[in-house]
C-alpha cells in the first residue's frame, strides 16, 4: 500500500481559512483513497499575512519534505498556488529527490520543478531590476525617496533619529566601559606575561575590591572578556610568555 504525507496551508488572517482547510483535507483524503494509498503524516502550516522584507518561513514544509524522504512516501500538496513562483519552495522540492504532486498545479511535479524553480529564480531578478531602474529614474528627475520625503515623518515625527540615537548611546557607553577598565589593563597584561590564569586574575580584581560596570564581582568570563577585547586573542587560551616588545591593544587612559 503507497503511503503519503500531506501537506496543507491555512491562513489565519482569512474568514474562511476553516473552510478552506477542510476543503483541503477533503481533497487529500479523496485522492489517497483514489490510488488506494494510506495517510502517514500530515502538516499543516499556518501562515500570517506577509510582512515587508520579512520572508514568511515555512517549517511544516520542511518538515513534510525530511518526513516523505524518510518514509519513503509520496508528498501531497493540496494547496501550491504562488508558491510555485517561490525561490526557496520550489528549490526545496527541487533539491529533495522526494517524489511529490500538487493537487492544485498539476503541471508541476518532479520532471518539471526544476524548470519552475528557474523561472521563480528569472522573475525574482527580473522583478529587482526593475525597481531599481525605477528608482534609479525617480532619483534622476529629482525625486527624493525614503526618508527623504517631506512627508515621510508626518505623524510619527517622534521617531525621528531614533537610529542614530540608539547607535550614539552604544558608542558612549562603550567609550565608558573603556575609560573604566583602562587604568587595569597594563597590571592584567603583566599577570597574564607572569603565567597566571583567568581565575588568579579575577581573584585578584576581587581581592582589590573591584568590581565590573554592572557592579558585580569579576568572574573568569569577565576577565575572559576584558582580555580580549583591550589586549587581543594572543593572551588567550593557554597562558603564554610574552617576548618584550611585543604589541598589544591597551586602552589609552585620559591625560
Amino acid at each position: 500500500m503507497k503511503k503519503y504525507v500531506i501537506y496543507y496551508r491555512q491562513w489565519l488572517k482569512k474568514s474562511r481559512s476553516r473552510v478552506e482547510l477542510a476543503a483541503q483535507e477533503t481533497e487529500a483524503k479523496r485522492f489517497v483513497a483514489f490510488n488506494g494509498g494510506r495517510i502517514v503524516a500530515t502538516y499543516t502550516e499556518r501562515e500570517d499575512p506577509p510582512r515587508l522584507k520579512r520572508p514568511i518561513k515555512r517549517p511544516e514544509l520542511r518538515k513534510a519534505v525530511e518526513d516523505a524522504g524518510r518514509s519513503e512516501a509520496t508528498l501531497v500538496i493540496c494547496h501550491l498556488g504562488r508558491l510555485v513562483k517561490n525561490i526557496a519552495v520550489t528549490g526545496l522540492l527541487a533539491n529533495s529527490g522526494v517524489d511529490f504532486v500538487c493537487l492544485d498545479s498539476h503541471g508541476v511535479n518532479p520532471e518539471t520543478v526544476n524548470m519552475f524553480a528557474t523561472s521563480a529564480e528569472d522573475v525574482s531578478r527580473r522583478i529587482s531590476e526593475r525597481s531599481k531602474a525605477a528608482m534609479q529614474a525617480c532619483v534622476a528627475r529629482g525625486v527624493k525617496l525614503g526618508s527623504a520625503r517631506p512627508d515621510h515623518w508626518k505623524g510619527r515625527e517622534h521617531l525621528r533619529g531614533t537610529k542614530l540615537a540608539i547607535a550614539a548611546a552604544a558608542k558612549k557607553k562603550r567609550e565608558k566601559t573603556r575609560l573604566t577598565y583602562a587604568y587595569l589593563m597594563p597590571e592584567i597584561k603583566a599577570r597574564r606575561e607572569r603565567g597566571e590564569t583567568l581565575p588568579m586574575i579575577a581573584e585578584w580584581l576581587n581581592q582589590q575590591e573591584k568590581v565590573t560596570t554592572a557592579g558585580k564581582p569579576f568572574t573568569q568570563t569577565a576577565v575572559w572578556r576584558l582580555i580580549k577585547r583591550y589586549l587581543g586573542d594572543e593572551y588567550l587560551g593557554s597562558v603564554r610568555r610574552k617576548t618584550q616588545g611585543s604589541k598589544v591593544r591597551v586602552p589609552d587612559v585620559p591625560g
